[in-house]
């Protein structure tokens, strides 16, 4: 088995996350010029780029154009504690809870769901389609899109137990695509496909497809997961 190696823009986020949460850098501070990191770093400006371009995407630094990289004055959720915001028990709960919960839910919404119903999953995923394009990461669409599901039951039991859960949804779903996009192993046009794989086979009322389709999802969401909380 090979060791995993960072590529160099990995090394340079990581250490700028690190000056963060050494004080070195505060929340505001504007980052020095790409050309002055290179040359401080000793890597090329393109490893300096994608390091930004990462940070961005993790919502940890704002670029703005023209006027440089700064360090955003909130930082994201379970920033402080290296993104684990939850335990490994907490969310091996949570995910047997949704797989319990939403596998049921898209077999229903086969049968039950209307053009209602299949707007507001199609509007959430436009939402999620946008995200892609902005390289952004989209949880509330997520969040949306599966809540949306759950009322296509017409169960309003199964939409206050999904909702119930929504805090720690929000927070795996947000977990979820920082790791995928940080480690590059998953990208936000997966889990967009994902998606849509489940709202095709809604559509379409056919509920093995559908069940298969949203138990794969959350499996994928799993494994990633729990990876990071060994």
């Amino acid at each position: 088995m090979g060791i995993s190696r960072k590529k160099i823009y990995e090394e340079i986020a990581d250490l700028i996350m690190q000056d963060i949460k050494d004080g070195v850098l505060n929340p505001g501070d504007q980052l020095p010029s790409i050309t002055r990191m290179a040359e401080h770093y000793q890597v090329s400006s393109a490893s300096i780029r994608e390091a930004l371009n990462t940070l961005s995407v993790m919502d940890v630094i704002e670029v703005k154009h023209g006027q440089g990289s700064y360090i955003k004055e909130r930082m994201p959720l379970g920033f402080e504690h290296e993104f684990q915001i939850i335990t490994r028990k907490d969310i091996e709960n949570l995910l047997d809870l949704r797989k319990i919960i939403e596998v049921g839910c898209a077999e229903l919404a086969c049968s039950h769901a209307d053009e209602e119903d299949l707007g507001r999953m199609q509007d959430a995923l436009g939402k999620m389609r946008t995200a892609v394009m902005n390289n952004e990461l989209g949880e509330q669409a997520d969040y949306e899109f599966h809540m949306a599901i759950a009322q296509s039951t017409g169960n309003q039991m199964l939409v206050d137990l999904l909702g119930d859960v929504s805090e720690k949804m929000l927070e795996t779903m947000k977990e979820t695509r920082r790791i995928w996009l940080y480690e590059e192993k998953k990208s936000i046009q997966k889990i967009f496909d994902e998606h849509q794989a489940i709202y095709r086979a809604i559509a379409e009322k056919d509920s093995g497809k559908a069940t298969g389709a949203m138990l794969r999802h959350l499996e994928e969401v799993a494994m990633v997961l729990l990876k990071q909380h060994k």
